[in-house]
């Protein structure tokens, strides 16, 4: 007597919705299964139309247990993963490879909630054959009212579901908070370029699938008394890169575009110094701005975490440094522009660096006489 045919009821729920929203541990198999994962998925989230395909999964396998009594049937349900892509279809194989172990199949009836989750269909395709696909989809009122309801439900899905909000929020975000430095420092006409780099890194990291590479890392979030470091850091990087645009901005203003040919090398040779010295002019101040914010910021953070840590008068000489080069580089980029200039003992800039040489070397004096023992100790 032959064997009867043996039939799987696959329900795939790519994005495991079960698992996060319902705390449900896939693969599940079996009718029972099924419906316990499918009402605690309901309860959970009574709009989840993964809930509705489970529970059309049921309807149907109890419909073919019916029909074809000489036959034997089998139900179960897989699950990806919330950050989709490659990282849910393996999930996904790798649980119909632990269902095909438990449940030989001949064949599979595949139940979804939607078509996009038919880009799995050629992967079961290769393991099991695929007889019918069943697709469970939600029925809505016509009126009015209901329509603005679910969009009103896709625009809380975007906002609140992390897959969708990193892009149509965080982008967006990003773009907002540099655009507020840009105007605050007069140079919002540079917007233009900033949007093409910002949308340039955007578009490039999910072409190539390197959000979700990036993702995958899953690095561990640092303790609250770092995240001063890294918020000065990162203001500090954004003063920084304004000032290095402002700077090459300026310089670029003064070349005279409508007649120079770029591969002029006269002209590069000999207004390069001139060129130099009106980015020095205009985007010191930035710049100096930036790494004093993030080395400020270090050294609060390392204050904050440990009081008596000597380190923080690293982070001091450091800010004393900054505030003498700054008016040290301008005046040498006055020098640079106007090199015919008389340079004497009391010209600025040979003041600005006599002061700053002593200034520094009289605080590093006194610190390492203070805690000289204990700053400059090696570990042992």
């Amino acid at each position: 007597m032959a064997e009867p045919d043996r039939t799987l009821i696959l329900c795939i729920d790519s994005d495991d919705d079960i698992g996060i929203k319902g705390k449900v541990k896939t693969p599940l198999i079996g009718r029972d299964a099924n419906i316990q994962a499918a009402t605690k998925l309901a309860l959970a989230d009574p709009e989840e139309a993964d809930a509705n395909a489970m529970f059309g999964a049921v309807k149907l396998y109890d419909k073919l247990v019916k029909d074809y009594p000489d036959e034997s049937f089998e139900i179960a349900t897989i699950a990806g993963s919330g950050k989709g892509g490659v990282v849910a279809d393996r999930a996904m194989v790798k649980e119909l490879g632990r269902i095909q172990k438990l449940f030989v199949a001949d064949s599979v009836i595949l139940v979804t909630d939607g078509f996009s989750d038919e880009e799995l269909v050629p992967i079961i395709q290769s393991r099991i054959p695929i007889t019918s696909i069943h697709h469970v989809v939600v029925k809505h009122s016509e009126r009015i009212e209901e329509t603005y309801a679910i969009i009103f439900r896709y625009l809380k899905m975007m906002v609140e579901d992390p897959y969708y909000s990193k892009v149509i929020l965080g982008v967006p975000g990003i773009l907002l908070v540099i655009f507020g430095f840009l105007m605050a420092s007069n140079q919002l006409e540079n917007g233009g370029m900033v949007v093409a780099f910002v949308m340039g890194i955007v578009l490039v990291l999910k072409g190539f699938g390197w959000d979700s590479r990036l993702a995958e890392l899953e690095p561990r979030l640092p303790p609250p008394d770092r995240w001063i470091n890294l918020i000065t850091t990162g203001l500090g990087g954004i003063v920084f890169i304004i000032g290095i645009i402002r700077g090459i901005d300026y310089a670029w203003s003064i070349i005279p575009l409508p007649i120079l040919p770029f591969w002029d090398l006269t002209y590069w040779a000999t207004n390069s110094a001139d060129l130099i010295g009106a980015f020095i002019l205009k985007g010191t101040d930035m710049v100096t701005l930036g790494l004093g914010i993030a080395i400020a910021g270090d050294g609060i953070s390392i204050y904050v975490q440990n009081k008596e840590d000597l380190k923080v008068w690293s982070n001091m000489i450091g800010i004393l440094l900054l505030l003498w080069m700054r008016p040290i580089s301008i005046e040498a980029a006055h020098i640079i522009r106007n090199p015919d200039v008389t340079i004497t003992v009391f010209s600025p800039l040979i003041i600005y660096t006599i002061l700053g040489v002593v200034s520094l070397t009289l605080f590093v004096t006194w610190v390492y006489r203070r805690h000289g023992r204990k700053l400059f100790k090696r570990p042992t």
